[in-house]
């Protein structure tokens, strides 16, 4: 990737007079030093270089080629580079993938051109690479956006949509956020998000990594890189629509078939979520001056408002974070500023002692004391901008934290010019400022979080068992067609792999459930099972509740009518439970073999909680997929229940990830409901899909 980020020469093909063919020379003359050679056979110069009919006319050796002619003209472009050995190309035009066959016939061309030449492949329909701090513009953007002044930073941008990056650019540039590299990548038919991660990740001038993508089909990959990474990932993720036919098949597959599974496994992996471009953009900064802070993230407020400071504590409570319980010695001087009839608690309401001593004094001690507090972590300053001539000393504020261990950032109100200088210098002392508290608590969370991943990362745990180096073949996975095993043969496999399943047994009369009953003891539940179906409860092929022997001849006449002789009859034993889980496997395009895990039985369909991650799991895995569902407090000992045990559930969920890919043909696995009793969790129902082409 290094030709690309700093070649020592470019060539523009389809260079020009006007248009975009003139915009990538003129920014390339705005800062790059290096070789620049036009390619036109229209020109003899453009924009005073000299400007050659063809590559392989330019003297010397080029490192980078930029191509701007139209698409169909590309394929020549590519067997010309071969011939001059320039090895590193962006493809900068449009009208290849995104436009139908057509295009796409054409991006397959150049793909077979650049792999049989070895030459790496940036783009097609992409705005090309901006280095901010070299003044590197590889692109036919507007140069007004650098000429409007950009704020060199330290994170970095890939982007899969093209005029996304120029205005990414300027919206950082308004909102006083530094950036480093912007890599615009679009059809991403060669190099993608994952080749430019791994490069970024590296880079000694990036601290931060965010990335808008709309699809990611080396998901898996992706996901190891930002598992083993240092940096902060974030990620706005495109594209958000519901799977195609494929989800019918099972609940997991259908709970798998959106955004619920990429937002899983990405989260998984340490990666930080944004749902939109300035979210997006807010956390990066955050995290980028945000490195360290304490996991507890006990907060105090301080405010010239005691409706702000509520609404603070309504926010941090809303993201999981805690109010700091100010220590003895803080209240104390702070009680020496306050008016005696005022009492000094968190939020900490400024507005009476600024009568008293004015508002920059009073700020300036009520931080240095607050930022003293053994029991504070993070300072949120509410701050109204211009509203004298004073104002805060950031620098020194920015010292004292660091001194004392403290994260300070502010919710900033004021007047234009003073709120946009006050960001300014904000942004040179590398303190966080947002205008709204919501989102200054979102980064503040954000970067709580990723700290607490780390120290469970840097913890380490027991890692997954690999999987035995023989695993004997199992006839009812044989098939020469896609099928579902029905939930007998899908249990006795689970079985085999210490899934616990509950007691069932066959049963081909009416003679045979009875004696089968009176052994298990009522009552007994009475399935019909049908070859192929997943739905057994649509159908009315399930009877619970069975107590007696009448009940149980009345329960088998009305299955053995609803099979119409098909399929066969399962009698079990009736399970009382606290409440349903739902466990599954399923082999994803992006992410390969997957696990999921969530509530289950009707609440799966009707408001889905579920989380996915990539298998196999390490034992630290399995149980942070568990408590990150959104009802984990049910799982703690809802209303006097016992609390899951935990460490059996992660023991399942290892378990089916090791299951699913051990054998290929294995598609999908859906145990629906998982029942949980005293704290003990059990498989009630399952089905697998078996697809003999995996």
């Amino acid at each position: 990737m290094d030709t690309f980020f700093q070649p020592a020469s470019i060539a523009v093909v389809g260079a020009s007079d006007r248009r975009e063919g003139n915009l990538v020379i003129k920014n390339l003359l705005y800062g790059y030093r290096g070789q620049i050679y036009p390619v036109n056979p229209n020109h003899r110069a453009i924009e005073g270089l000299p400007c050659y009919p063809s590559l392989e006319e330019i003297p010397t050796e080029v490192e980078l080629a930029i191509i701007l002619v139209p698409a169909p003209a590309v394929p020549s472009v590519l067997e010309a580079c071969a011939r001059k050995g320039v090895l590193r190309v962006m493809i900068q035009s449009a009208g290849f993938a995104e436009v139908g066959q057509r295009g796409q016939a054409i991006q397959n061309r150049c793909l077979a051109i650049s792999k049989e030449s070895h030459i790496r492949i940036w783009g097609p329909n992409c705005m090309g690479l901006v280095d901010v701090p070299r003044k590197y513009f590889f692109t036919f953007m507007n140069p007004g956006v650098y000429e409007d002044g950009l704020i060199a930073g330290r994170i970095s941008l890939i982007v899969q949509s093209g005029m996304l990056s120029a205005i990414f650019l300027a919206e950082l540039n308004r909102r006083s956020i530094g950036v480093g590299k912007v890599c615009s990548i679009g059809n991403k038919a060669d190099v993608d998000e994952c080749d430019l991660l791994r490069y970024l990740l590296q880079d000694t001038e990036t601290d931060v990594v965010a990335l808008y993508l709309e699809s990611i089909p080396r998901g898996r990959l992706f996901a190891e890189i930002a598992r083993e990474a240092i940096k902060p990932i974030v990620v706005l993720n495109g594209g958000r629509s519901q799977a195609g036919a494929r989800a019918a098949m099972s609940h997991t597959c259908s709970l798998a078939g959106n955004s619920r599974l990429v937002d899983s496994v990405l989260q998984m992996s340490g990666v930080t979520l944004a749902n939109d471009i300035y979210q997006m953009m807010d956390l990066a900064k955050a995290l980028d001056m945000i490195p360290e802070v304490k996991p507890t993230g006990r907060t105090a407020i301080l405010t010239m408002s005691g409706g702000a400071g509520i609404l603070c504590c309504d926010v941090l409570e809303r993201h999981g974070l805690r109010v700091a319980r100010l220590s003895e010695r803080t209240e104390k001087v702070l009680s020496g500023i306050f008016p005696d009839w005022m009492p000094v608690a968190n939020p900490v309401d400024l507005f009476p002692a600024v009568r008293l001593h004015g508002r920059v004094p009073t700020y300036n001690q009520a931080i240095s004391v607050l930022l003293e507090d053994p029991n504070v972590d993070v300072l949120l300053i509410h701050y109204v901008a211009g509203l004298e001539g004073e104002s805060l000393d950031l620098g020194a504020i920015k010292n004292k934290a660091d001194r004392e261990g403290r994260v300070v950032l502010f919710w900033l109100m004021g007047r234009g010019n003073a709120t946009k200088s006050f960001r300014r210098e904000a942004q040179s002392r590398s303190l966080v400022v947002h205008w709204e508290i919501s989102r200054a608590v979102e980064c503040l969370s954000a970067a709580v979080r990723r700290q607490c991943r780390q120290r469970r990362n840097s913890a380490g745990g027991s890692t997954t068992p690999s999987l035995p180096l023989k695993i004997p073949q199992e006839s009812v996975l044989t098939t020469t067609a896609k099928r579902v095993l029905d939930e007998y043969e899908s249990k006795r496999l689970l079985d085999k792999w210490e899934i616990p399943v509950v007691e069932e047994i066959l049963v081909s009369t009416l003679s045979e459930a009875q004696k089968a009953a009176q052994r298990m003891g009522f009552p007994v539940a009475l399935k019909g099972l049908l070859p192929g179906e997943m739905h057994k409860t649509e159908r009315g092929l399930i009877q619970l509740g069975i107590a007696s022997k009448p009940a149980l001849k009345n329960a088998y006449q009305k299955i053995t009518e609803k099979l119409t002789g098909r399929g066969r009859i399962l009698l079990q034993r009736q399970v009382e439970i606290d409440y349903e889980l739902i466990a599954g496997f399923v082999r994803d395009d992006q992410f390969g073999p997957c696990i999921m895990f969530g509530l289950g039985g009707i609440l799966s369909e009707l408001q889905p909680d579920v989380v996915f991650a990539c298998a196999p799991l390490k034992r630290l895995e399995a149980l942070e997929l568990i408590r990150n569902i959104q009802g984990r407090r049910l799982l703690e000992g809802f209303r006097g229940m016992a609390p899951l045990d935990q460490e059996r559930m992660a023991d399942i969920l290892i378990n089916l990830g090791d299951l699913g890919r051990a054998y290929p043909q294995i598609e999908q696995i859906d145990i629906n409901p998982v029942a949980v009793r005293k704290g003990l969790a059990l498989a009630l129902d399952a089905n697998l899909v078996v697809n003999p082409s995996g």
